[in-house]
């Protein structure tokens, strides 16, 4: 969760408690230090919010339970196509590091035939 995001979330939990949200509220809300320029933003798009957008808002029990949730894992068939598609990627990336070295020993043969030749 962005700072920005968790401004937000305390200001509607103080708002949701009755309370005015205000810079020195919010701060004591959050769990982790925010730069003052991020609090005063997220202070600003709270007030701005309509009721829609406030309620929108998760609260600190919705995130941490969106954070506890396990992830989906990929379907097999998911996994395959993007192992794939990385092979795919490291074979463009094999032939395109051989056509360095290969021009790179060509461009160190003519510097040295060039300065061999002005002796």
């Amino acid at each position: 969760m962005s700072p920005l995001d968790q401004v937000l979330c305390a200001a509607k939990q103080l708002s949701d408690e009755g309370r005015t949200p205000t810079l020195a509220l919010i701060k004591t809300k959050l769990a982790v230090s925010v730069a003052m320029l991020t609090l005063i933003q997220g202070l600003q798009q709270y007030k701005s919010m309509n009721a829609a957008d406030k309620a929108a808002i998760p609260t600190r029990a919705q995130l941490t339970a969106l954070a506890q949730k396990p992830q989906q894992l990929p379907t097999n068939t998911e996994q395959q196509q993007r192992i794939a598609q990385l092979e795919q990627e490291l074979l463009t990336l094999k032939t395109n590091y051989q056509a360095v070295i290969n021009r790179l020993t060509a461009l160190e043969s003519a510097s040295l035939n060039a300065s061999g030749a002005e002796k």
